[in-house]
């Protein structure tokens, strides 16, 4: 799993490479999106040029304004898709485990989440902190992703609750303080012990999800 864009790949080789018009501007788009969160990561998004994003993604400036309209437009693109797809690959590979309590399946998601951020500071920092100094222009894009992440904790809920595991829903509010905590949290360890160190909030993430979902009637 990754929180970078997956199928990012190198450049396209030069003359014919025999890919579809459609897989030439995928391809852009998502190096681009890779990009960004690399030169935002290591630069800081203030610091960070349309310069600075095409030249690792070693695609032409031209290009670049075939895209997107400018740094914000392509932070945010690369934000959204970045956090969707790791959303996408924990819900499949955690709601559709078998036989696995409530607690572990808490417990996993968050593991596997924590990890995968320790293991990709430049994006991690991209994605908790610099998302801040992007400005209002990503207000609406924050609000989408913690959606993303209540819907995920919420499907696990619901199996933890079909399975007999857990009484009842949770109330959501609940749900949006838990993701404020852990977004607080990231936030804070990434500023003074560093990136390699957010697998160690897995049990406390764990144990306050657990309590607020044993809260559901």
């Amino acid at each position: 799993m990754s929180v970078e864009v997956e199928g990012a790949g190198g450049p396209l080789p030069r003359g014919r490479h025999g890919l579809s018009r459609e897989e030439v501007v995928t391809s852009q788009y998502r190096r681009l999106c890779t990009a960004v969160l690399e030169a935002v990561g290591e630069l800081g998004y203030a610091a960070t040029t349309v310069a600075d994003i095409v030249t690792r993604a070693k695609v032409a400036r031209r290009t670049f304004y075939s895209v997107f309209g400018g740094k914000d437009e392509c932070f945010a693109a690369a934000y959204d898709l970045a956090v969707g797809t790791a959303l996408d690959q924990l819900q499949e590979t955690v709601t559709g485990m078998v036989g696995v309590s409530f607690a572990d399946r808490a417990r996993f998601s968050f593991e596997i989440y924590l990890r995968v951020l320790a293991s990709q500071p430049t994006a991690a920092r991209a994605l908790y902190i610099e998302t801040l100094a992007a400005g209002p222009g990503l207000v609406a894009h924050r609000a989408r992703v913690h959606e993303r992440f209540a819907d995920y904790i919420m499907a696990v809920v619901r199996v933890g609750v079909r399975e007999g595991d857990l009484p009842g829903e949770p109330d959501r509010q609940l749900i949006d303080m838990l993701l404020g905590g852990i977004d607080d949290r990231v936030r804070a360890c990434l500023h003074t012990r560093g990136a390699e160190a957010l697998p160690e909030l897995a049990p406390l993430f764990t144990r306050t999800a657990i309590a607020i979902a044993r809260t559901g009637e």
